[in-house]
Parts: C-alpha cells; sequence; structure tokens
C-alpha cells in the first residue's frame, strides 16, 4: 500500500469516526421543541393537570426565554395554581416585549393587580380589542364589496360569518373588561372623584357594544345598589337572569361560576332569596365543593327564617341553613381556606341557631358516623404523584426521542 493510499484510509476511518459519533450525539441529546412542549402542555391544561403542565412549561422557557406564548401560557398555569406573583412577573415581561399587541396578557395583569394600576392594564387590553375589532370589520367590509364568482359564493358566506363571529366575542370581551373596571370603581377605586361617573360610562359602553350579556346587567345592578336605587337594581339582576337561567347546562352565554356567586350575594342582599336558592342549585349540581356554596345556602335560608313570620317555615328554613353551614365546615376542614371570616361568620350564624332548633337525631347520628372516614379517604403519598410526574415526563421524551430516530431514519 503506498503512503496515499494509506493516509486515505486513515482519513476514511477518521470520518467514519465521526459520523458515528455525531450520529450516537444526535440520538441522545434532547429531541423536542418549545412547539412538542405546547403541544403536551395543551393536553395537560384540558384535563386540568397544572401541576405538570406548570414543569413542561418551565422546560419551554428554558429553551425559548422571550417566547410570548409560553410566558402568557405559564402566567395563566399560574393564576391557577395561586403562583399570583410568578404570574405577575411572566405577564410583565410579556407586556415588556410586545406591549402593542396581543390584549390577552393585559386582561390577566388587569386581574393580578388593584386600583388604578388595574384600570391602566384594563383599559391597554380594550384599547388593542378595539382597535382589532376595527381591522376586522374593515376586512368584512371589503369582502362584502368584493365581486366574486358564484362558485365563490359559499366560501365567503362561510368567511363572513367566522368573522362576525369574532366581532361578536370581541364585543363579549370589550363588555365584560369595562364591567371588570366598573367593579374596580365600586370597590377599590370608590372614593375616586370620577368613580361614579365611570362607572356609568364604561356599563353604557358595555351596553351599546354587547346588549345581550348578562354580565352588564349584574355590574348594573351592583351600582344602583351603591345608589341606594334598590328597585332598578332588581330589575338589572331580572334581566341578567333571565339571558341566561333557561340555556342548556355547558352554553358559552352562561356567565362564570365565579358570577353567578356574585349574582347570588347581590340577589340575597336585595332579600330575592327564591332566586338566590335557584341559581345555587344549579352551581350545586356543576360543582359542590366550594366553600362560597354552601355559606351562602346557610346564609339565604338563615335569613328566610329570621325574615319569616310563621313559625314552622321559621324552624324549617333555620334546620336547613345548619344542615347547609354544617356542610360549609365540613369542607372547610377538607380543602381549607384563607377567609377565616367566613368561617367566624358561620360559627355565629350555627351559635344562633342551635340556641333555638334543636339538633334533629339523624343529623347528630349521621355525623358521628362520617366522622373518621372522610380523613382516611383523603390520605395519599405525594411520593407516588412525583413518581408519575416523573414517568411522564420520562414518557414524553422517549416518545419524542423514537419520533427523532424515525425522522433520522428516514433522512439517511
Amino acid at each position: 500500500m503506498t503512503f496515499i493510499q494509506q493516509q486515505n484510509s486513515i482519513t476514511n476511518i477518521m470520518e467514519d469516526d465521526t459520523i458515528e459519533k455525531k450520529n450516537i450525539y444526535n440520538n441522545n441529546k434532547v429531541s423536542y421543541n418549545v412547539s412538542d412542549l405546547l403541544k403536551k402542555i395543551s393536553s395537560l391544561i384540558d384535563t386540568c393537570d397544572y401541576q405538570l403542565a406548570l414543569q413542561f412549561s418551565k422546560k419551554a422557557l428554558s429553551l425559548e426565554q422571550d417566547n410570548l406564548q409560553v410566558l402568557e401560557i405559564l402566567g395563566m398555569i399560574e393564576i391557577e395554581l395561586g403562583m399570583f406573583d410568578e404570574a405577575r412577573e411572566h405577564f410583565s415581561k410579556a407586556i415588556s416585549i410586545n406591549p402593542n399587541n396581543g390584549y390577552s396578557k393585559y386582561m390577566y395583569m388587569g386581574q393580578l393587580s388593584c386600583g388604578l394600576e388595574a384600570i391602566s392594564h384594563f383599559q391597554n387590553g380594550v384599547n388593542l380589542m378595539i382597535s382589532e375589532y376595527d381591522n376586522l370589520s374593515k376586512s368584512t367590509l371589503s369582502t362584502k364589496t368584493t365581486t366574486t364568482s358564484s362558485s365563490l359564493q359559499d366560501l365567503q358566506d362561510d368567511d363572513e360569518s367566522n368573522k362576525q363571529n369574532q366581532l361578536n366575542q370581541l364585543n363579549r370581551k370589550i363588555s365584560n373588561a369595562l364591567c371588570s373596571m366598573t367593579e374596580i370603581y365600586l370597590t377599590d377605586c370608590c372614593f375616586e372623584d370620577d368613580a361614579e361617573q365611570k362607572c356609568e360610562e364604561y356599563l353604557n359602553k358595555a351596553l351599546e357594544l354587547d346588549p345581550s350579556n348578562p354580565e352588564v346587567y349584574q355590574s348594573l345592578a351592583s351600582v344602583r345598589l351603591s345608589q341606594q336605587r334598590n328597585d332598578d337594581a332588581k330589575i338589572a339582576l331580572e334581566k341578567s337572569l333571565d339571558l341566561w337561567i333557561n340555556l342548556d347546562p355547558g352554553h358559552p352565554s352562561i356567565p362564570s361560576y365565579e358570577s353567578r356567586i356574585s349574582l347570588v350575594k347581590l340577589l340575597i342582599e336585595l332579600s330575592q332569596y327564591m332566586k338566590a336558592l335557584n341559581v345555587l342549585e344549579i352551581l350545586q349540581r356543576e360543582n359542590d365543593e366550594v366553600l362560597d356554596l354552601w355559606y351562602l345556602y346557610g346564609l339565604c335560608y338563615f335569613l328566610m327564617g329570621q325574615d319569616s313570620q310563621n313559625e314552622q317555615d321559621h324552624l324549617i328554613h333555620w334546620e336547613d341553613a345548619r344542615d347547609c353551614l354544617i356542610n360549609y365546615e365540613k369542607l372547610y376542614h377538607k380543602i381549607g381556606s384563607d377567609d377565616e371570616g367566613i368561617l367566624q361568620h358561620t360559627q355565629e350564624l350555627l351559635q344562633t341557631i342551635n340556641a333555638h332548633v334543636k339538633p334533629s337525631l339523624t343529623s347528630d347520628a349521621e355525623e358521628d358516623d362520617g366522622d373518621g372516614d372522610d380523613d382516611a379517604n383523603e390520605i395519599y403519598d405525594d411520593d407516588d404523584d412525583d413518581d408519575a410526574d416523573a414517568d411522564e415526563w420520562e414518557d414524553f421524551n422517549a416518545n419524542q426521542n423514537n419520533h427523532y430516530n424515525d425522522d433520522h431514519q428516514m433522512e439517511m
């Protein structure tokens, strides 16, 4: 073998060794990207597995620290987990990166802020939504004035319908934001000189944009109550209820659970007890492990009994109130709460009831039988959850590596 042939042979061996090392590296390196992680995060959010979604979101952020979509999704997950300071940090960063596009981050920052700072965030979000609405409206008008052949008419009609739905959704979001701003001027900013004027201004605009939004009439009732115009407040709440009370469960026009809890509080304040109970029954069917649900149930029955002129009705209502308030106490000890004031008021109501209404033997027996069982059922091993999360992450990595290897083989 000549010297040149020997050198070529050595070169070929070195090249083969380099290729083999590259293949080994490629098979072992991280083979997922942010797009892969976002798909996984979305599926975890759909199943309400926010803890694991948080881990995947942090991994995505470590790959692309300025990715707006990751920052906003991470902030949303942190809100669900009660990590409000962390959520503020990530939404603030998203705003600093792209302040003039995307209204959602401003809506979340409005919810995470107080007073005039919250108003400022909501107003920025509203301005961006109005701008988006105007652009979409112009696009819709230009489409309508464009002459098209009959063969494209159906496609154009579908496109116009989709755009109209988008416009309606934007109107609903804008009106809801204006309602949130109204509530801030009723609470945090109630001592501002222009508080009442701002409330009227926001609600008039909200009604103009979306007269079929029950949230607007509920906010209007709050304003009228603050003005001691109780009859007008009752009319507004009646209108709000009429817009959703007979809709099928899950209908998009039904206000959120939290909003309907606020509605119940207004109804109770206006002594509209039967309507309040009607809403509470709907909420109970949706989720019966909410502390406010049982407290408001108990308060409503207590006030009904207190106002009743009939002794028998008085006793029945207070017995019902006791059952609901005991449910509140049990749930409080099961899931916990930072609102000790409500617990204290619950205990005061129970003391008042027990001083006048003798506990039934059936209730006592049921309470005794239940002692200890719930606590036993609640015991679980945190390590098992951690192991499950680790397995989920390993499965994700394995799947991504398999996809990578398959693609790599195809390329080869």
